[in-house]
């Protein structure tokens, strides 16, 4: 847009809408004032470096916005003005920029990162005010030992400057988004780059009249809304974290009512049937009270996916659960450490503890063996029992309603589920990992 209007003669970077900038202005500063309430309600109080540079950068941008738009609609406004909105501008910016570079491990308190905060950015909006203004009077020396500035240049470098640390600043954001995974950061590089793009155009066309809308106004509208778009994905996580929590919390307790009352009970009713084996009812009441048991065991390990310990360490423990439960050997390898999403962790435990059952109740295996290797990320269930009958290492659904159960598991988390079986000769069930 900018080449078009350096390019086409007819094409102008402001046009005088008095009304359309009153709106702009308003509705940009209302954009970020709702984006900084809810970055900092959402964020709470932090002691990270780079999240209180980032609050006390927006934070300033906001008051900027709001303060040049109270002007604008109340009539005070004035280009001399503008300096004081280049400054604090200039001192939003660079926040952004130390945010996006700062160590994200380094902690120190609360109070010395605003006051160190505060005072650089009075520091800036001085320097930024002052060098955008008209300059020192002349006090009549032949030779004044003090510079004066231009305020047509002086304005152009704080414009320039500016540009510069919102570029700098989206550099920086993009790639702590990239490395840690961070929406609100990614749409936070795409603000920037947009508030760069309009102080670019401000530097190179400055605005003439307070009442007439740059191409600059509209760009930087645009960034806060991508920056509102972002926290409002990062609200709408946070909202789906206590949620997941809630549920998980829910999943613990009933586990527990489960443990402590149904399966106790249930054993208890194993034990004392086991007087009864004698008699013509008494071995069906016994399969019936194992059966019932085996069942309350899988829904509590089904309530109580351990998806707070790495993959590793739940299949080594998940092994031998199993090689107790299941009366064989189960030998877990891990040659990798990886983690996973709670999803894929929970169905991976479930296919293996299917995979092993399988292996002791239907192929009379004695030993079995669990590999988590990589990549692709993939976990190995192999065993030496009978294998199938027919040989057949294709077409799960002749193998049982397991194994069509554990092929609907992989690929419910985006997964693929193989099977190879030779008779006498053991199985191998394989699942590669998304």
């Amino acid at each position: 847009m900018t080449l078009a209007v350096v390019a086409v003669p007819w094409l102008r970077s402001s046009f005088d809408a008095p009304s359309l900038r009153v709106a702009l202005e308003t509705g940009g500063s209302l954009l970020a004032v709702a984006t900084v309430g809810l970055l900092l309600k959402q964020c709470g109080p932090q002691w990270r470096a780079d999240r209180v540079c980032l609050s006390a950068g927006l934070l300033v941008l906001a008051l900027t916005s709001l303060s040049v738009a109270g002007l604008i609609v109340s009539g005070a406004w004035t280009p001399e003005l503008a300096r004081y909105a280049m400054g604090g501008n200039l001192a939003g910016t660079v926040m952004l920029a130390a945010a996006a570079f700062a160590p994200a491990g380094l902690r120190v308190s609360r109070r010395t990162l605003w006051l160190a905060a505060g005072g650089l950015g009075l520091v800036l909006f001085g320097g930024a005010a002052y060098l955008a203004g008209p300059g020192p009077a002349d006090l009549g020396l032949i030779e004044s030992p003090r510079p004066g500035f231009k305020p047509d240049l002086g304005r152009l470098i704080v414009q320039l400057v500016t540009a510069g640390a919102l570029i700098a600043a989206a550099i920086g954001l993009a790639r702590r988004a990239g490395e840690r995974g961070d929406a609100l950061m990614r749409w936070a590089a795409v603000a920037v780059v947009l508030g760069g793009f309009a102080k670019l155009n401000y530097a190179l066309f400055p605005p003439l009249d307070g009442k007439a809308v740059h191409l600059g106004d509209l760009l930087r509208v645009l960034g806060w809304l991508a920056l509102l778009a972002g926290v409002i994905e990062e609200v709408r996580a946070g909202v789906r974290r206590r949620a997941d929590a809630a549920v998980l919390g829910e999943r613990r307790r009933l586990a527990r009512e489960l443990h402590d009352g149904v399966a106790q009970e249930l054993a208890f009713i194993r034990r004392r049937a086991g007087r009864l084996s004698e008699l013509p009812d008494g071995i069906e009441i016994l399969s019936a009270a194992e059966r019932a048991l085996e069942d309350s065991r899988r829904a509590i390990e089904a309530l109580r996916p351990s998806a707070d310990e790495p993959l590793h360490v739940a299949l080594e423990r998940h092994g031998a659960r199993l090689a107790v439960e299941c009366d064989l050997e189960v030998r877990v390898s891990t040659r990798c450490a990886t983690d996973v999403s709670p999803e894929v962790h929970a169905e991976v435990l479930r296919i293996v503890a299917e995979a092993v059952r399988n292996a002791a109740h239907h192929g009379g295996a004695r030993h079995v063996r669990v590999d988590l290797v990589g990549p692709p990320l993939s976990v190995r269930v192999i065993d030496d029992g009978s294998g199938f009958v027919s040989g057949a290492s294709s077409g799960l659904g002749v193998a049982g309603y397991g194994l069509i159960a554990m092929r609907e598991r992989a690929e419910m988390v985006g997964g693929r589920l193989s099977l190879e079986s030779v008779p006498g000769a053991g199985t191998l069930v394989q699942v590669v990992l998304p």
